[in-house]
């Protein structure tokens, strides 16, 4: 079993201060709970490095390579190899290296073209969950890949991601991301599955959950899960206070590092809805908005069917201006519907 992880060397990170690509990522980091604006970054802490995204959407992955950063970049945001690059592929992608002394020459114009680039390759999944950061200061993580279990059965040897971990308080809750024209959302059919962990019909995001409640019930995952998170609230605060940020943010990673082993991981995930069409960088309207309008009013009887289940569900039916996720308790996702009361 591959373990789950939160893990980075921010000390060694620390005498890098001074290298100019460093220090230009690190100056557009936003914290949660605060608008990123156009190209504002967001960060992620992985197992052994950073990831950071522009409209949840991502543009590297920090590493210390012999003590000294590094940047992994998509050929799509770096057009041309510069000296200090090499190149390498991995599940048919390709990605540049940028080490350590060509990020020492990366001013502010190269690393906003890299942003900027990356920005474009934003679908709205990623452009709403971008949104919900910017008013849930305790946003902690994104994209929380799920490592796949060898022993496990069917499908669920392979494991979705949630899309946003949120520490609220001294606890720690998940929240699929979904905006209103997602079919995964909506079914006529009832939902069924086979015993093997196979979809067969019905509303697929119910499945999903089901996933990662069926992941998480397996030896040692939920420990794993907290320790991680504990650790990944101490090294954001770390992070945060090395380049003199501030914000609500702190205070609420502050709070669940300081909770530790006590800390309650709570399933099954939330589902929050986007009824609204994610505006661009440009800010210009877009015509797919209506389709949006469209979905929303017709979300009703399938929002219906899906609290049947279990499940928690959120409707945000324009950019929001503050919070707008509740706090989630202990549950479970059937596979039948059931009465809500």
């Amino acid at each position: 079993m591959d373990r789950f992880k939160r893990a980075f060397a921010v000390g060694h990170l620390s005498g890098h201060r001074g290298n100019r690509g460093v220090s230009n990522l690190f100056d557009r980091w936003v914290l949660p709970g605060e608008d990123a604006g156009a190209y504002g970054l967001r960060l992620a802490v992985r197992n052994g490095y950073l990831n950071f995204y522009v409209k949840g959407q991502s543009v590297g992955e920090m590493r210390l390579v012999g003590g000294s950063p590094s940047l992994r970049l998509h050929f799509k945001y770096k057009s041309s190899i510069q000296n200090g690059s090499s190149q390498i592929g991995a599940g048919g992608q390709s990605y540049n290296i940028v080490d350590a002394s060509e990020l020492a020459m990366a001013g502010p114009d190269l690393i906003d073209n890299w942003i900027r680039t990356a920005e474009t390759y934003a679908g709205d999944e990623k452009r709403f969950v971008d949104d919900l950061v910017a008013v849930t200061a305790g946003a902690i993580d994104l994209e929380m890949g799920l490592p796949a279990d060898q022993d496990a059965v069917g499908e669920d040897r392979t494991a979705p991601r949630m899309d946003m971990v949120v520490a609220q308080g001294s606890e720690v809750a998940f929240w699929e991301a979904k905006c209103a024209v997602n079919s995964e959302l909506r079914a006529r059919a009832s939902y069924k599955e086979r015993p093997e962990s196979h979809y067969c019909e019905g509303p697929r995001v119910i499945w999903q959950l089901r996933r990662y409640q069926r992941w998480m019930s397996r030896p040692l995952r939920i420990s794993q899960v907290r320790n991680a998170y504990v650790e990944a609230a101490q090294l954001l605060l770390s992070l945060a206070e090395l380049w003199g940020k501030q914000g609500p943010a702190m205070d609420a990673w502050r709070e669940l590092a300081a909770s530790g082993e006590k800390t309650p991981v709570f399933l099954p995930p939330g589902i929050v809805v986007g009824g609204y069409c994610p505006t661009r960088a440009d800010g210009l309207s877009r015509v797919e908005n209506n389709a949006y309008l469209a979905k929303i009013k017709s979300f009703g009887e399938h929002e219906a069917r899906l609290r049947r289940h279990g499940v928690t569900v959120v409707t945000v039916t324009g950019r929001p201006n503050g919070p707008v996720l509740p706090s989630l308790g202990p549950g479970c996702i059937s596979a039948e519907e059931r009465e809500v009361c």
